[in-house]
């Protein structure tokens, strides 16, 4: 999962969750916060009470030496009040909830009970306000608070969204360079336009690291075309020599055979000097590709070519290309790079095996498959069978040597998507795109 979809998802399920636990506290808060204001409206109408008595007298609502209650729900309006005397015995102040009987109904109210004296008297003052009323507001406020959180979670998720991706756009840019490096040698370093000093971090990291391997390459690349041409000239001298005395009808034959097998090693030892050497010539572009080559040509040349090794094995070859491609590069190269994988693919075959060359257009390019019914390759080997300093070994022991290599090298050459699949005893698939 990329980073930046990790990033908003963490932002939008943390406000989520944060937004459940809000909304699941949200009626005691509301309800806590409604009866506090409700206590505080009650001792605030107990001031305004106290300052009727003062002006109008307590007699105006109790008679003085009467044992009656007085009660009214219209001098607050909104509660109601009750003024009746009391034994000093009977005094306990406090704010709480009870039930009051209105005609004949049984509501809860928020009462205030508070105990004064006045004119030589006690007196119990209740204030009360319907609970209904409070709780009808409180649900009110919950529906309203709950649309407005609901809203800024979304707007914050949003921004979220908006700020992460232009936060990472820099590491995108970096993931996008080095996509875009086919080579070392085509890496060029640049710097990145952000001001968030870790990715600047990063990118100077990367150009380092970059600009090591490049210059490792180009040190490894001159390494062997210097060497390779060093050892070009005494190999060269030395089957001269050997041939000489190859000539020579004297030669005893103990010493014919041995000198025979001498010229063998000394040809696969001519054989990988020039297999470095065309490596190191196309890695430093030392051919043109200026030619217009048809791989249906080039599959039937490279046919051609194998007749002979066929049929000594047995093998059959099927050719199934329904179209073809015309790819402008170099024939010799591209000749060697078809002739390599089917050479490998006689080679590691079994006695009576077949070769398969499937070419067809696809929606990204055309598209040419080798397969082989042979030996495989191991899953462990198949990451580094392009690698020309690994020395794999094929199941059979046999060493795969430079020609896979030489393969890619060609392909990259001309730019040709090059993927192998293989499974051990069932054959091996290289799959060549010529991207359109």
């Amino acid at each position: 999962m990329r980073l930046q979809t990790k990033l908003t998802l963490f932002s939008a399920v943390s406000k989520v969750l944060i937004l459940l636990l809000l909304i699941f506290l949200l009626p005691f808060l509301i309800s806590r916060v409604a009866l506090h204001n409700t206590d505080k409206r009650l001792l605030t109408k107990k001031e305004q009470v106290f300052d009727i008595i003062q002006r109008q007298g307590i007699d105006s609502f109790v008679g003085t030496g009467s044992d009656e209650m007085y009660g009214s729900y219209n001098l607050l309006k909104e509660e109601f009040i009750s003024i009746e005397p009391i034994d000093t015995s009977q005094i306990d102040n406090r704010i709480e909830n009870s039930y009051r009987d209105v005609e004949g109904e049984i509501l809860e109210y928020r009462v205030l009970s508070l105990a004064f004296e006045v004119e030589g008297g006690t007196y119990l003052l209740e204030i009360g306000r319907s609970l209904a009323t409070i709780r009808e507001t409180s649900d009110t406020m919950q529906r309203y608070a709950s649309y407005f959180l609901v809203a800024v979670v979304l707007i914050t998720v949003f921004i979220d969204l908006a700020f992460v991706r232009i936060l990472l756009r820099p590491l995108r840019l970096i993931l996008r360079r080095l996509q875009r490096i086919g080579h070392p040698d085509s890496f060029r370093p640049n710097p990145l336009p952000t001001t968030t000093s870790d990715f600047v971090y990063l990118n100077n990291t990367i150009n380092n690291m970059m600009m090591q391997i490049q210059e490792a390459f180009l040190k490894e690349k001159e390494f062997i075309g210097n060497v390779s041409h060093e050892l070009l000239t005494p190999v060269s001298i030395l089957q001269t020599r050997l041939e000489n005395l190859l000539n020579d009808p004297a030669l005893p034959e103990e010493m014919l055979e041995k000198l025979v097998e001498s010229q063998r090693t000394l040809h696969r030892l001519k054989s990988i000097v020039h297999a470095l050497l065309l490596i190191s010539r196309i890695e430093n572009e030392q051919y043109l590709r200026n030619e217009e080559v048809s791989v249906k040509s080039l599959v039937s040349d490279v046919a051609e070519e194998i007749e002979e090794r066929l049929e000594i094995k047995r093998l059959t070859l099927d050719k199934s290309l329904t179209d073809d491609i015309t790819w402008k590069g170099t024939y010799s190269l591209l000749f060697t790079m078809l002739f390599n994988v089917v050479n490998n693919a006689i080679k590691y075959n079994r006695p009576g095996g077949a070769i398969t060359i499937e070419g067809r257009n696809t929606s990204n390019g055309f598209k040419l498959d080798v397969k082989d019914t042979g030996v495989g390759i191991p899953e462990e080997q198949l990451p580094n069978i392009f690698n020309r300093f690994k020395r794999l070994h094929a199941p059979d022991g046999e060493s795969h040597g430079l020609g896979l290599p030489i393969v890619e090298t060609v392909a990259r050459f001309h730019k040709i998507q090059l993927s192998v699949s293989s499974e051990v005893g069932k054959g091996t698939c290289f799959s060549f795109l010529f991207p359109v």
